[in-house]
């Protein structure tokens, strides 16, 4: 299983526009909603419930897929590792696809996805955890039967503790050689000690030692609840015959009555920023990036304050920074996104790839960066600029390609939990509200005293070592 701690969340989604068609009378057990926007290019049909249990559960009947697939999400992930365990969480996404009581066999269900053209895999993130496969559709529904029990009543065996220790700790062993893994390790030094950001989260042998087994049970109980998944399943049956045997077999999942975890702290300690952390890079990269927190930007995602600017920083063409970097021959790369940290904090990021000339120049290029800032606070902020990048996005929306099904049913089970049910396809793309006030707050957080610059160098000497990537910095 591959790991995905941290990565940036920017959160994507399929499309939407018009209603759902054909919602049948709601069977006993199950809650329905309101009805899902989706584009006109998409003829897929799509039926949000919600189950006793707490599960939510998105049904998509596409009668030409050529798949069919699911996606569960429990919206724990490694920020809920206990301080001693660093990497549990992730290290239970990979004892639970060992075996269940229904399906003892420890790699059936892997032989059983792989013998019918599918495949299986999962990613631990920090505020949820993501199990999805794929199948061919005449196996799909022993394939969902195997996959729900998982969530059900999954073994834990014992005997399977240390063979997965051992592929955690290799999945770390591969990544301590990645630069980009390296960057965001060391980046985690400028954290406050005290957010759940600043901590190790892939796993190890060594803090995987001990009564591992005991603490994995401990964390399933306490953090794995039918209340705290969304579940989204792609098949070509009509929604019909797909929805009472989905809704059957994934009511079996305990509900423990558990809370939302409301995830927010100071990501950066007092005094912590602004600050420049200098690091080596094991290629022959020359990096620079900037990082401002700022406050979170999901609540606006009708507005997209921070689409707005990230549009301009980013801006390719005449007339804008990545072409006057570019031409001075300094860049080779430079974009601007916006980041979850906690539910509290976004984080800003520009990413600038340098040149070895440009790394000559570091000082150069962030002053640029904080020229151009400063005259986009001068200047009137635009409705025009923003209705132009709205109808940009619109289009986007009105004409997206159909993705595949794991592609479509991976990326929409955690945003089940981020965005209400009918804007579920469409969230990504909305741009419904110019707000000047709005995106002047954000942009008043782009200034030079609260920002953390991350520099990359090749073979950089640094004074102190990253403890678990031994990154010199």
């Amino acid at each position: 299983m591959k790991s995905q701690i941290a990565t940036p969340l920017l959160l994507s989604l399929v499309c939407l526009l018009a209603a759902c068609t054909g919602l049948s009378p709601t069977p006993a057990g199950v809650a329905t909603a309101p009805e899902i926007t989706r584009s006109p290019n998409d003829d897929r049909e799509y039926r949000y419930r919600e189950l006793d249990n707490g599960l939510k559960v998105l049904l998509i009947a596409d009668e030409e897929a050529d798949k069919s697939a699911a996606a569960l999400t429990v919206f724990r992930g490694s920020y809920d590792d206990p301080a001693e365990r660093p990497g549990l969480a992730h290290f239970l996404e990979h004892m639970l696809f060992i075996g269940t009581e229904k399906y003892p066999e420890p790699d059936g269900y892997f032989k059983y996805v792989e013998a019918h053209g599918g495949g299986s895999n999962a990613y631990t993130a920090n505020d949820h955890t993501n199990y999805f496969f794929d199948i061919q559709p005449g196996a799909f529904r022993e394939g969902l039967d195997r996959f729900a029990h998982f969530f059900i009543a999954p073994l834990f065996s014992r005997a399977y503790v240390e063979r997965e220790k051992k592929a955690v700790d290799a999945e770390y062993q591969l990544q301590i050689k990645q630069d980009n893994w390296r960057s965001f390790a060391v980046s985690k030094v400028a954290v406050n000690p005290e957010h759940p950001l600043s901590r190790f989260n892939i796993g190890t042998l060594d803090t995987l030692s001990g009564d591992v087994h005991g603490a994995l049970l401990e964390f399933f109980r306490q953090n794995y609840s039918s209340n705290q998944m969304s579940l989204v399943v792609l098949s070509p049956e009509p929604l019909d015959e797909l929805e009472p045997w989905v809704v059957s077999l994934f009511s079996k999942i305990r509900n423990r009555e558990l809370e939302p975890i409301v995830r927010e702290g100071r990501v950066f300690p007092s005094k912590g920023i602004p600050a420049t952390l200098r690091h080596d890079n094991i290629k022959e990269n020359y990096t620079l990036s900037h990082t401002f927190p700022i406050p979170t930007n999901l609540p606006h995602y009708r507005k997209k304050p921070v689409r707005y600017l990230a549009n301009l920083v980013g801006h390719e063409g005449e007339g804008s920074l990545h072409k006057l970097l570019t031409d001075k021959g300094w860049i080779n790369s430079l974009s601007a996104y916006d980041s979850w940290l906690d539910d509290g904090t976004s984080a800003f990021e520009v990413a600038i790839g340098l040149t070895e000339q440009g790394a000559q120049h570091i000082p150069e290029v962030s002053g640029y960066l904080f020229a151009y800032l400063a005259l986009l606070k001068s200047s009137p902020v635009e409705q025009w600029l923003y209705d132009e990048q709205a109808r940009v996005a619109e289009l986007g929306f009105r004409f997206s390609e159909k993705g595949s099904a794991i592609g479509t049913v991976q990326s929409l089970a955690p945003d089940l939990g981020w965005y209400p049910v009918e804007d579920l396809l469409v969230a990504p793309y909305l741009m419904e509200e110019f707000d000047a006030r709005l995106i002047r707050r954000y942009l008043r957080e782009l200034h030079p005293q609260n920002v953390l610059v991350r520099v990359g160098l090749p073979a950089y000497q640094g004074e102190q070592t990253e403890q678990w990537f031994g990154v010199s910095y």
